[in-house]
């Protein structure tokens, strides 16, 4: 059965652009929306004087810019939403988010880690075939 809605997860690596050309083929195949999500970081780190003035959501509408972007280059003809969401635990917040909209299929590229390193820093796109609800293509490059 076809997925009716893709979840393509964005990091703005080289991985995860290669990865939507297959997002683009699949859902032009199969008449699919995509949506395009990137975890923002919000823990990264913030200027003291940030800390004083109002939040500001700059980086949220560059990385949506980013997002639209991606859009227009590889898939402008195709029904495409764009969400940036904020959240320390990536895998976490993709799960979540594609249980809460609906989502078909999670697709995500993968950095090819392995041994020592993959056990060190972790594996976001393991995580989330271990944990998502539906069906997720891990594109490996």
């Amino acid at each position: 059965m076809a997925a009716k809605h893709i979840l393509a997860c964005i990091d703005f690596s080289e991985h995860s652009t290669r990865a939507l050309a297959e997002v683009g083929e699949y859902a032009r195949a199969n008449g699919s929306k995509v949506t395009l999500i990137y975890i923002s970081d919000p823990q990264s780190f913030v200027p003291p004087q940030a800390i004083l003035e109002p939040a500001s959501h700059s980086d949220d509408a560059s990385h949506e810019a980013q997002l639209s972007k991606l859009r227009d280059e590889h898939l402008s003809d195709i029904v495409v939403e764009l969400a940036v969401t904020p959240d320390h635990a990536p895998a976490r917040a993709i799960c979540d988010y594609a249980e809460g909209h609906g989502v078909d299929l999670i697709v995500l590229g993968s950095h090819g880690r392995g041994g020592m390193e993959r056990w060190l820093i972790g594996s976001v796109a393991e995580r989330v075939v271990r944990h998502a609800a539906c069906n997720v293509y891990v594109v490996r490059h």
